[in-house]
């Protein structure tokens, strides 16, 4: 177990701001890498180094800084308020970095660098929008680009555009502050659903009546959009995420939307029926949303190219009549 750091002696002399050196940049990575894991362990496991050596950095940066930026010992690991505010200055510098990377990449008429995209949880299943295939795509046109996916909410993708963790999010339109565009560019199917263990499962003719007399969950930032077709459905659960819902949902004791490509297998199993279809279907529009003010990268034109064009081959094969589909919402 690491003993407890001492203060590093605060300097009166030292003047600011202080020039970075190179090892300056890696040892600030390696603290951005502790906090984003919570303590060293997690670091340790990300960074594939030993924890002797992540204390080294960390030692070195809080000497170089003169002051403490965490705590570490037997209760954990815990920011300081000045490493706290290291933390959230160092967003602009690792985005700094890694767009003059790109931009140099495009001078040199090759795409570099690290290109950093959030994406919506519970898309794997979506076979339209196929992101294997799209990451396939972008890693044979661009094998310099470190490509980095980070996987959230909405609202988490948002935060992490507007502090600079990534550059671009693909998500479900939402209702976004002024400075993000959202470009729509995909459609997703969601349907409402009832679980075997629901007492609506067995019912041969479930009606409007039925569904609001039940309790059902939603997603916060949905925004109340998934109770348009059933306005005066009883609310009794949040979930903070699609796969969280389909959880509340195969309880039995709630009834909820779920996009449709998700509940293939579920319902393949007769665990999960979709209930009022078509007329309680819901089509969500997919958007990718990027900040206005800075420019799209090389790595991010060709893999978001990638999507588009994987997308619409997805698109023309859903439009060719399949008999014996399954497709719940038909």
């Amino acid at each position: 177990m690491l003993a407890p750091v001492t203060e590093p002696r605060s300097d009166p002399t030292r003047t600011f701001p202080m020039r970075l050196s190179a090892s300056d940049i890696r040892s600030l990575r390696v603290f951005r890498s502790v906090v984003e894991h919570g303590g060293f362990s997690g670091a340790q496991l990300a960074l594939a180094m030993s924890q002797s050596t992540i204390s080294f950095q960390i030692n070195a940066l809080e000497q170089r800084l003169g002051f403490s930026l965490c705590q570490r010992g037997r209760r954990g690991f815990e920011l300081t308020d000045r490493g706290r505010a290291v933390y959230e200055y160092s967003h602009s510098l690792t985005s700094a970095l890694s767009s003059f990377e790109q931009q140099l990449g495009e001078l040199r008429m090759r795409a570099t660098g690290i290109l950093r995209i959030g994406i919506v949880d519970a898309t794997v299943t979506d076979s339209t929008l196929g992101i294997d295939d799209v990451i396939d795509q972008f890693v044979r046109k661009a094998s310099e680009v470190d490509l980095q996916i980070t996987i959230g909410t909405p609202e988490q993708l948002i935060a992490d555009i507007a502090k600079g963790g990534i550059d671009c999010a693909i998500s479900p339109r939402i209702k976004l502050l002024p400075g993000y565009s959202q470009t729509e560019f995909h459609h997703e199917m969601n349907s409402l659903y009832c679980s075997t263990r629901h007492p609506l499962f067995g019912k041969k003719v479930v009606t409007k009546t039925d569904v609001e007399a039940a309790e059902v969950v939603v997603r916060p930032y949905a925004n109340k959009s998934e109770l348009q077709h059933i306005p005066n459905a009883r609310v009794g659960a949040y979930a903070s995420n699609i796969e969280a819902q389909a959880m509340y949902i195969l309880s039995g004791r709630y009834l909820g939307y779920l996009p449709d490509h998700m509940t293939v297998m579920f319902r393949e199993k007769n665990r999960l029926k979709a209930l009022l279809v078509p007329e309680a279907q819901i089509r969500s529009p997919f958007v990718i949303i990027s900040p206005k003010h800075k420019k799209a990268s090389l790595s991010q034109r060709i893999f978001l190219q990638e999507l588009r064009k994987r997308v619409a081959r997805g698109d023309a094969r859903q439009a060719k009549p399949a008999a014996g589909s399954g497709k719940a919402e038909a």
